[in-house]
């Protein structure tokens, strides 16, 4: 009786990594093997079916490792969630490198290509925003305050520029101090729509719809910011107990971290996003530090505006100011400080709620 003996052989697992250049129509994904070659580089739609479309043809060639997409809080959202909720690690990709253009072009392919290898090399590994919780929630709210303030604002800009060529007459009944005030009196006009013609009619009725937008927007303002507040102490209820942190201040911190806030190592690294990350700027005798004037500038002034009503009114920081100026700082220098010191303050109470959820 003799044995069959079988040989069987095993083929290496592959591991890929894949690179994707967003665009609102369509993206463009390129593959990478462990070794950095490029297996392939395809363009697909942006819909479910242009996603799974990817992630199937991405898996053809192996195991996937990880994604670099590109502008993964705009373009790429829909296909970071889709990824994510799929189980591939999402790593958030920057713009492309000058070195890579100037050397090779630039094109849909090799930014993409590029994607991937930034995510190989290191260069890149902050993973994406969880765009799926409810920071996504307070982010559309807070975009929509943001649209209306300044859409209020220049409302009143031109409501002032019109009062100033206005009729001398008109200009005096608008006695209000401020102008809220005088929008709220502008409201109140009775222009004659069959005369427009005349510029005195024509200038009331503008001043009446301006009034009337600016009520509108004030409107909207205080429900949004309403509906924000609800939220904000929901999920964020120890940094929103901060003293002089307000739900809107709380809010933009938020969209600023994201919902996934480990994905910053450590509060330094919070601090470099928001741009109060010290920088020393020494020179021959001169020692010296500013701060970064990089990052998100929106959260930067969210901490800034916190730094100073902390100023005002918190006895902590008026003394620490104080002492800097015994020190022969200047109060610019205090500020920095104190932006530096609320940051870390910030970073620790959002982790703290953040983790909870």
């Amino acid at each position: 009786m003799t044995l069959a003996t079988t040989e069987t052989t095993t083929r290496p697992v592959t591991a890929v990594t894949i690179g994707v250049d967003t665009h609102s129509q369509l993206h463009h994904a390129a593959v990478l093997d462990q070794h950095g070659h490029l297996l392939g580089d395809r363009q697909f739609t942006t819909d479910l079916t242009g996603y799974q479309e990817l992630l199937d043809w991405t898996a053809s060639y192996g195991i996937i490792n990880a994604a670099g997409v590109e502008c993964t809080g705009s373009y790429g959202a829909g296909l970071t969630r889709y990824l994510l909720a799929a189980g591939v690690d999402v790593v958030e990709v920057n713009r492309g490198h000058r070195l890579t253009r100037s050397r090779s072009g630039k094109n849909d392919a090799i930014d993409a290509e590029a994607a991937a290898r930034k995510v190989m090399s290191g260069e890149c590994s902050a993973p994406a925003k969880d765009t799926t919780g409810a920071v996504e929630a307070i982010r559309n709210l807070h975009l929509l305050r943001e649209s209306a303030v300044k859409s209020r604002s220049a409302a009143l800009v031109q409501l002032r520029d019109v009062l100033v060529t206005a009729p001398a007459g008109m200009r005096e009944r608008f006695d209000a101090k401020t102008l809220e005030g005088k929008a709220t009196q502008a409201r109140a006009l009775r222009p004659d729509s069959a005369r427009l013609d005349e510029p005195e009619n024509a200038v009331k009725y503008t001043l009446r719809e301006l009034g009337r937008r600016i009520f509108n927007l004030t409107s909207e303002i205080n429900a949004t910011e309403k509906h924000i507040t609800k939220l904000v102490e929901a999920v964020a209820p120890t940094t929103a107990a901060l003293p002089q942190v307000g739900p809107v201040t709380v809010a933009q911190l938020l969209v600023t971290a994201g919902q996934n806030i480990d994905r910053f190592p450590s509060e330094a690294a919070f601090a470099r996003l928001c741009g109060v990350a010290p920088i020393p700027v020494s020179s021959g005798k001169t020692h010296r530090m500013r701060l970064h004037r990089g990052g998100n500038r929106r959260a930067n002034r969210a901490i800034y505006l916190v730094t100073i009503c902390r100023l005002r009114y918190d006895p902590r920081s008026q003394a620490y100011r104080d002492r800097k100026r015994e020190q022969g700082h200047s109060s610019a220098d205090a500020i920095r400080s104190l932006k530096r010191f609320v940051t870390r303050e910030l970073y620790y109470a959002l982790k703290r709620d953040l983790l909870r959820q």
